[in-house]
């Protein structure tokens, strides 16, 4: 009876999301989106700008993630980046493509990364990170239908280019590497289809992120890797996520994820040869958002054209 009623009543949340994003968007939007930010496990360009090159071989990664599945409107997000070193000046630059859409909304866009390496090793460096780039933002709301169609919150629709800006440091050596970030430099204010200010944020809604982890070798062919990400904003850590990998021979991997009060990650990475990589997770939700989601998905692909460093 409890699984019929849910299915009964999801249409119902469908329309309702769908109003809620309406009625939300027809005012103000502000701030820079981050839609790859989902995908930073296989790929911390998606998250740093700093991390270009730092694979020391031109690297090109494709990644798609699908959240939530079963719930009509629910995100979904496509990328693609590439990656490589100028060994000969101790940089490295990088591209990114995405697309991005939630309920109404689309967001698809482009970012350049620049990046500068400081080498206190050959297997040890620090890399000090730039990024730019421009994002179209679209709300579609006259495509909604509605009860009554003459709801002055759907009468009108978004269709912006807002710009973007990040900043990043990430430092690796043997078995260690720590990354911090700051992704969304830029705070723009969108009202209905122009945009009102473009400013640097304040100490309250800046956006941190710190992601570490290490390698710990447990026997010849066996290495545990953990990691833990947060993310801080308004003087207090909001995102938490807790990660560990076993590797077999640098070749496969079994791990999982546990995202605070929000979902459990089953990891798969396999290496199929020096050049090509493929990875997988599957998240199932924690709480009353798994009732409604069959799950969410992500998976990559990187192929790298030289031996690369990590």
């Amino acid at each position: 009876m409890e699984i019929n009623f849910y299915k009964k009543i999801q249409p119902y949340f469908r329309y309702m999301f769908i109003m809620l994003i309406g009625m939300c968007m027809v005012k103000t939007s502000c701030a820079q989106e981050d839609p790859s930010n989902s995908l930073y496990l296989f790929n911390l360009l998606n998250i740093n700008p700093a991390y270009a090159g730092s694979r020391g071989t031109l690297s090109i990664t494709t990644g798609f993630h699908k959240q939530w599945v079963g719930v009509p409107g629910s995100p979904r997000t496509s990328t693609f980046s590439m990656d490589a070193p100028i060994n000969e000046h101790h940089l490295g630059l990088g591209l990114q493509l995405y697309d991005n859409r939630i309920g109404l909304e689309h967001t698809s866009g482009i970012n350049g990364s620049f990046s500068t390496m400081l080498n206190f090793a050959d297997d040890e460096f620090l890399s000090l990170g730039l990024q730019g780039g421009i994002l179209n933002y679209r709300i579609d709301r006259t495509s909604v239908a509605l009860p009554f169609q003459d709801d002055p919150a759907f009468q009108y629709n978004t269709n912006v280019m807002i710009p973007t800006a990040g900043a990043g440091a990430y430092y690796q050596r043997p078995k260690f590497y720590a990354s911090l970030s700051a992704p969304s430099l830029l705070v723009s204010t969108v009202n209905l289809n122009k945009i009102v200010s473009v400013n640097s944020p304040s100490l309250k809604n800046l956006q941190v992120i710190l992601t570490t982890g290490i390698g710990a070798q447990l026997s010849d062919d066996i290495e545990l890797k953990p990691s833990v990400y947060l993310r801080w904003m308004n003087g207090k850590v909001f995102d938490v996520h807790v990660n560990s990998s076993i590797w077999y021979k640098d070749l496969i991997s079994l791990g999982f994820s546990y995202r605070y009060n929000d979902a459990i990650l089953g990891i798969f990475e396999l290496k199929i040869n020096n050049k090509l990589s493929f990875g997988y997770s599957y998240a199932s939700s924690i709480g009353d958002r798994g009732i409604f989601s069959q799950g969410t998905h992500e998976a990559i692909i990187r192929f790298d054209f030289g031996p690369s460093d990590n």
